[in-house]
């Protein structure tokens, strides 16, 4: 019962139902205000928007008399007749949802009673970690506008105002709105604003950070004269992410920090909604084998010696024989990125009237899917330039970067360090040359922050918006998948679809074996299927590489009169549940649970605490009595905390967990 009253506001006159409850019909309230607020609290918790559908009010005294509260998405939208002259049409968002609470006002007791009550919704709800993206759910009171006010009379843009609003109640997933909301609640003019403190300690800095979250792991390299040489850390969502997603992994150095030209590197990678996460990050003053081979087996230890089955770096000879020391299990990939920008280097030297020498460099990384075209054309270009040094280096490592050497290689359709080239680029727009180590640390937060909140939009976006799919009768396959994958994924899978019904076969004298292609047939696959096994095998390679079944192989499956995706093609990492799964530091502490349980309690704390402040802080009397309950109250959790009979667990991993290791070469 304490957790009901927790939740559902209790008071003389209304009827306390904790929202898990109330199908229970009779709920009373004393006026359709207090009945929608605890309709907005119901959906802010079971995870769906709400609005109102209709209020009826008496012709006589124009009292309201009865209304419906539903969940957002009942009903359909109307079809717009201007559909087929739009080239992007609305995201639908309704799906005819029959949740709903119908009241009626009891004119004898002068309240509302709940008298019709639907709680079965027909969608996906929301993750509690995006209730503040939700429209029913934002609203700036009092208090925040006092904020946005304040911050703007001293010149804060609203990006920092929101940003410090955030840090103050735990992270933006507390606050009751967005960004967005604080730009068009008052406008300003765009101000660069940065804070600079004082310079701590490093160390300080990581114990700080372990305290807040135990699975945080850093770890320091010394060199002969006792000096720090490099640093590696990770945080508990770059495990978490590393554990659900780290199959292709990339990294690169090519960011310079401060004055002295420290290297930054970090690891990133692809979640199911082909975003980019960070793995983990890095401070190195060299670019030794020594360091990089320090640098990878302490990322390895990290994320509990999980080996990536693809790592892609630059292409430098010290990290590619640590790569080869000790990512044993990966297969090894040169940024194609890099690459081109060593032929620019090296090609537009040459004194040569040919100005397609580029390009043919790029179609061989690219375009040759057959080795014997790949070494004709390579060939050609090397008729064409005097040096041949640069070629000569990079024809040995051909198997690393061209397109035909790489047919059974898990890519994810990655081939380059581009993740990485996109935070070093967000990371430039913070950074200055001068700044302190603390300083980088905090920035580096932000940024990776800002990418983990464009996470949590996608995913709010995308349990809010169907799929579309293009078929008016859409096969079972597609409505399958439509619900298994991320909406970036199952358009990927659509297209493949779409490929394969214009796709032309022809039979070969084995069981379901067949030659897919286009009506010409100038580009064809072997297609080999078991219809007792559900199984399907291309040439084309297709599914090894990105997890996705290609044309080719659909249209066989759908020659052998299988209409559903076997499990064993749908991938998990591509999917909605890619990030159901208990996840362990190296540590064994079960990470998931732990942290998500400690931010909804503190969620639910800290609004209670802000919205009890704020209404005592308007009368003396109040504000004493909030303090010296407060008092009371501090006391007795440190009884409770000090008397449990096991240690504190946050004491003892903060204190167990000094992963700062010191390590001389």
């Amino acid at each position: 019962m304490e957790e009901e009253a927790n939740i559902a506001h209790q008071d003389s006159n209304t009827k306390t139902l904790m929202p898990s409850l109330a199908p229970y019909v009779g709920m009373e309230f004393r006026n359709s205000d207090e009945a929608w607020s605890f309709w907005i609290s119901y959906g802010a918790q079971k995870g769906f928007e709400v609005r109102k559908r209709y209020t009826n009010r008496s012709k006589s005294d124009s009292k309201v008399t009865s209304c419906r509260f539903v969940c957002a998405n009942e009903g359909h939208r109307r079809q717009d007749k201007r559909d087929h002259l739009t080239k992007r049409r609305r995201a639908e968002t309704r799906t005819g949802c029959q949740v709903h609470m119908s009241l009626k006002m009891d004119r004898k007791k002068g309240n509302f009673e709940v008298s019709e009550l639907v709680l079965e919704h027909n969608h996906i709800v929301y993750l509690p970690e995006t209730l503040h993206l939700m429209v029913s759910q934002n609203k700036i009171s009092d208090l925040p506008a006092f904020e946005i006010e304040t911050a703007n009379d001293v010149g804060v843009e609203p990006k920092s105002a929101h940003e410090l609003a955030s840090r103050q109640v735990g992270g933006s997933l507390n606050l009751s709105d967005t960004l967005q909301d604080h730009k068009n609640y008052l406008p300003t003019k765009r101000q660069r604003v940065m804070a600079y403190g004082q310079a701590g300690s490093m160390l300080k800095y990581f114990q700080d950070k372990i305290a807040e979250n135990p699975s945080f792991q850093y770890a320091l390299q010394m060199d002969h004269e006792e000096q720090i040489a490099n640093i590696f850390w990770v945080d508990a969502k770059m495990i978490m992410d590393y554990a659900h997603f780290g199959d292709v992994v990339s990294f690169d150095t090519t960011f310079g920090t401060d004055k002295e030209s420290q290297l930054f590197g970090v690891f990133v990678g692809f979640n199911h909604f082909r975003e980019t996460v960070v793995f983990g990050a890095a401070l190195m003053y060299d670019e030794t084998y020594e360091s990089f081979k320090w640098l990878f087996e302490t990322f390895l230890k990290a994320h509990n010696g999980q080996q990536p089955k693809t790592i892609y770096t630059d292409q430098d000879y010290a990290m590619e024989k640590a790569v080869a020391e000790v990512f044993v299990e990966a297969w090894h990939g040169l940024c194609t990125f890099h690459i081109m920008q060593n032929a620019i280097k090296h090609l537009c030297e040459e004194k040569n009237e040919d100005s397609n020498m580029l390009s043919d460099f790029s179609a061989c990384m690219f375009e040759y899917v057959d080795m014997a075209e790949f070494e004709h054309k390579f060939n050609i270009i090397r008729k064409k330039v005097s040096k041949q040094t640069w070629l000569d280096g990079i024809y040995k490592l051909k198997e690393k970067w061209a397109e035909c050497y790489m047919k059974d290689v898990f890519t994810l359709g990655m081939r380059r360090t581009q993740s990485n080239e996109s935070l070093t680029n967000d990371l430039k727009i913070h950074f200055k040359s001068d700044f302190d180590i603390i300083e980088f640390f905090i920035h580096f937060e932000r940024v990776v922050q800002g990418k983990r909140d464009n996470e949590l939009n996608s995913e709010f976006d995308s349990r809010r918006n169907l799929p579309k799919i293009c078929m008016r009768r859409p096969p079972p396959i597609l409505v399958q998948t439509s619900k298994l994958y991320t909406p970036i994924i199952f358009e990927a899978f659509q297209g493949e679809y779409e490929k394969s019904l214009a796709a032309c076969t022809k039979a070969l004298e084995g069981n379901n074996e067949y030659l897919v292609g286009d009506f010409t047939f100038k580009e064809e696959y072997k297609v080999t299927g078991d219809p007792s096994k559900q199984t399907v095998v291309c040439s084309c390679g297709q599914f090894d590489r990105t997890g996705i079944l290609c044309a080719h192989a659909l249209k066989v499956l759908d020659l052998m009169n299988i209409k559903l995706l076997p499990p064993q093609y749908v991938l998990k990492r591509w999917t909605w549940e890619a990030w159901i799964e208990t996840v362990q530091d190296n540590q064994g502490r079960n990470m998931a649970e732990n942290t998500m349980d400690a931010m909804l309690r503190y969620k639910f704390m800290s609004r209670k605490f802000l919205n009890l402040a704020h209404r005592a802080a308007n009368f003396p009397e109040c504000t004493v009595l909030v303090d010296s309950t407060l008092d009371i109250l501090r006391k007795q959790i440190e009884d409770k905390v000090n008397g449990c009979t096991s240690a504190d667990p946050c004491t003892v991993r903060a204190n167990d967990l000094f992963t700062g290791e010191l390590v001389f070469w």
